[in-house]
């Protein structure tokens, strides 16, 4: 094999490559940076360092993913737990409030109509299905009655005579007659309005 000849100034710039190669080789970190980079220009160049380090650091990225999906886990597993409970409370507040409803004297349609409002447009709370219920449900006005004499029986009026005298006016015609019939009316007004009073 025919020898090549370098002059001087290319045998000294081989011999410092060769230094620096030496001192690249010697340091691990350097060594690695250096196998990277010939990866990079050849992709089937043979890079045991990186190979070792990969071995290595094998079981501990294998730890570290087996303990993100528990944390993972965890999280979620906790978060469930959260809405189970919100879940569980709001349903609790609700199973309440219609029973509420019903001591308040509600019907079974009422609370069942109420029950569908909320469903159709998705409100949780029960009081605010209330208010729109009976927004687009009004109460009926009371029938007001008229007297045997003509006169309008209001309940929201005061009775006018005092009690004694109506019952004297009762007992006077023994209930018979204009005077017995109004008498009759105003204790029945006042009757429904102590009775209303107390209820409230």
């Amino acid at each position: 094999m025919a020898m090549r000849e370098v002059d001087e100034a290319e045998y000294n710039q081989l011999i410092a490559l060769r230094g620096v190669a030496s001192k690249i080789v010697a340091n691990p970190a350097a060594r690695k940076r250096l196998e990277e980079a010939q990866k990079m220009v050849d992709p089937n160049a043979p890079t045991p360092t990186l190979d070792a380090e990969a071995a290595q650091m094998a079981p501990i990225k294998e730890a570290e993913k087996r303990l993100a999906d528990e944390i993972a886990a965890l999280k979620k597993e906790r978060e469930d737990e959260k809405r189970e409970q919100t879940l569980a409370a709001i349903a609790d507040k609700q199973s309440k409030a219609i029973a509420q409803l019903r001591r308040q004297g509600y019907t079974d349609e009422g609370v069942a109509a109420i029950e569908k409002l909320m469903e159709t447009k998705g409100l949780l709370d029960v009081e605010d299905a209330v208010a729109i219920f009976e927004r687009a449900n009004p109460p009926q006005m009371p029938v007001t009655p008229g007297g045997l004499t003509g006169e309008r029986w209001n309940f929201a009026d005061q009775p006018t005579d005092g009690g004694d005298k109506d019952i004297a006016a009762l007992l006077s015609n023994k209930g018979d007659g204009p005077g017995g019939d109004a008498a009759a009316m105003r204790m029945a007004n006042a009757t429904l309005q102590e009775m209303r009073g107390a209820r409230r």
